[in-house]
């Protein structure tokens, strides 16, 4: 992109147009291609899992739509051959590591919910406060 036509007036050069989709419409074959990827693979698929997500822990949910992209680049590994560079080890470690915080920070809030039906105590259970992030 470069932004000099702009400045010199020239900024016809960035009208909007829209792509022949004449061939795509005419053929059959591309239409249900279109077709099956919109309404079966992404729209029936979106479906099915709002209902399972129904059922399971917000936890849980949270910890499977978040792998989803470790998943997706796994099997592009298995089944393509595709590689993996440094940022992409660094972000898979990222979101790894924010799963197994969720699921240890979950674990501690069900033991201390537990442990103040045995304990007058509770003292131990409270939440922290959270100070403002511009707080030092």
């Amino acid at each position: 992109f470069e932004a000099a036509p702009l400045f010199n007036g020239a900024a016809t050069e960035f009208a909007f147009t829209l792509p022949d989709f004449t061939p795509i419409i005419s053929s059959p074959l591309a239409l249900g291609g279109i077709l099956y990827t919109g309404l079966i693979t992404t729209a029936a698929a979106l479906w099915i899992e709002s209902i399972a997500f129904a059922r399971v822990p917000a936890t849980d949910a949270s910890i499977i739509l978040t792998t989803e992209p470790l998943i997706a680049a796994l099997f592009g590994a298995v089944a393509l051959g595709e590689t993996f560079g440094m940022s992409d080890y660094v972000g898979a470690t990222m979101i790894i590591g924010a799963c197994g915080l969720a699921v240890l920070m979950d674990n501690s809030q069900e033991e201390c919910a537990v442990g103040e039906d045995d304990d007058n105590d509770t003292d131990d259970c409270e939440p922290e406060r959270k100070r403002p992030f511009w707080s030092f």
